[in-house]
């Protein structure tokens, strides 16, 4: 495909990147930065603990390559944890260990698309999905979410055609925190069934739940490769850890999956054709002891609760969310970007939704330090003012 429509996809955040660079040169220090989400307290000492102790141990290969698809010992460890969770049988070979989600996501979608076969991405979304794909000669077309930001079923069953291989969706949604429930997702399954009987084809779902375990509102999580036979879950460490930078993720299987064993060969072999092989040999085994860690919601909730309730009772529009660091907001202005520009003529940096694909809305991220959030939350009143 022609550069020009990766350049689209760029557009929004080099955009952002210019208001960003302009703020910090005007602000300095005393910027609050709400717009990417790196996790300024680090991670807990239980996290740092395991990496040491990983890096202590010098044993044969301890630092040597490990097989594509990963370490076949962290891969049934993490296996059996997804089983006890989702009450699945996964075996090792169901998980595949990738640098963190984006090349899952790269991998995933040069595995699963052939030819004319497309992808229909739910919108609001991660910033990059639709640049992978187009990278990759991946047709796709973009189905938007209910105005609650939670599946919009006619919408979706509308969207499939004959050419319809998969469909792909954050849960937790990325910008909006929104968990789906049970209902919708056995509805997403039982109007997929319906598609492919119609069509005669067969349709992937593509779970990204890399926010799944910053459930500060304790709600109920479902995975997807607890519904829809043909599910993917795409995973990473780092959100919870706050570990963004290690890069060490994965891509789960469903263990209904038909034709699994070739999914899964695929799966393993463009790991190496696409030069992304695996996560490093020291996080491979630094995550076997973070199986079952929780991230601190306490903190994560105290801080959506002062930042929900004071965008509240400004008056702004917030879309309800249970996890995630995000919350995403309904901009006053109709131009996204206006707004974002006079919030960081206050100081404050929050990410506008056409980098999500959607326009008038903005999100922030919660992973600034309490006193930051605290200096910069005056200024969104100040701005509707």
């Amino acid at each position: 495909m022609p550069a020009s429509g990766i350049e689209s996809y760029l557009a929004p955040q080099e955009r952002f990147e210019a208001i960003l660079a302009d703020a910090f040169r005007r602000h300095g220090p005393r910027l609050v930065d709400l717009g990417y989400a790196n996790a300024y307290d680090g991670p807990d000492p239980k996290v740092i603990g395991a990496m040491r102790e990983a890096l202590a141990d010098n044993s044969d290969l301890s630092f040597q390559y490990t097989p594509y698809g990963g370490s076949t010992t962290t891969r049934r460890l993490i296996a059996t944890a997804l089983s006890r969770r989702f009450s699945l049988s996964l075996s090792f070979r169901d998980v595949i260990l990738t640098p963190g989600a984006m090349s899952a996501l790269n991998v995933v979608f040069r595995s699963l698309f052939e030819g004319d076969q497309e992808c229909l991405v739910l919108t609001p979304c991660w910033l990059d999905y639709p640049l992978y794909l187009e990278n990759l000669r991946v047709p796709f077309r973009f189905v938007p979410h209910a105005r609650d930001k939670h599946l919009d079923l006619r919408a979706i069953e509308a969207a499939i055609t004959p050419r319809t291989r998969g469909i792909l969706f954050s849960h937790p949604g990325c910008p909006s925190g929104v968990v789906l429930t049970d209902a919708e997702l056995r509805g997403l399954k039982e109007l997929l069934a319906r598609a492919e009987r119609q069509h005669g084809t067969e349709i992937h779902v593509i779970g990204d739940e890399v926010h799944r375990d910053v459930n500060w509102g304790r709600v109920a999580f479902r995975s997807v490769l607890e519904y829809h036979p043909r599910s993917l879950s795409i995973f990473s460490f780092g959100k919870s850890l706050f570990l963004q930078g290690q890069r060490i993720g994965y891509v789960a299987v469903s263990p209904n999956m038909p034709g699994r064993e070739e999914i899964r060969s695929r799966l393993e072999r463009f790991v190496r054709v696409m030069g992304f092989c695996t996560p490093t040999n020291l996080m491979q085994r630094a995550v076997r002891d973070l199986l079952d860690y929780s991230p601190r919601l306490e903190l994560v909730a105290q801080r959506q609760t002062m930042a929900r309730t004071a965008l509240r009772e400004a008056g702004y529009d917030v879309v309800p969310g249970e996890a995630s660091f995000f919350v995403y907001v309904r901009s006053p202005v109709a131009d996204e970007f206006a707004f974002v520009e006079r919030l960081a003529a206050k100081g404050v940096m929050v990410l506008p939704s056409s980098v999500f694909h959607e326009t008038g809305y903005f999100r922030l991220s919660l992973t600034a330090r309490t006193e930051a959030i605290e200096a910069g939350l005056p200024a969104f009143r100040q701005v509707l003012a």
